[in-house]
């Protein structure tokens, strides 16, 4: 559990450095929001494939607390 929070963690640092720091994903991830919001303003924003890794980390995260 603690190794997918980290490893998506770590995604999230790596691909904040590559965007624009006034889109409304940069401004989610600096806040610390949950992944599910960043997720919600990627999509918003284009960044598809990040919005589906980070649902994916938040159900596999979910699955393998319960």
């Amino acid at each position: 559990m603690h190794r997918l929070i980290i490893q998506t963690e770590a995604m999230l640092y790596e691909f904040r450095k590559r965007i624009p720091t006034d889109c409304k994903t940069a401004k989610s991830i600096d806040r610390n929001d949950p992944w599910d919001r960043v997720a919600t303003f990627a999509k918003d924003d284009g960044f598809l494939e990040i919005a589906e890794q980070l649902v994916k980390s938040k159900y596999q995260l979910l699955e393998q607390t319960h």
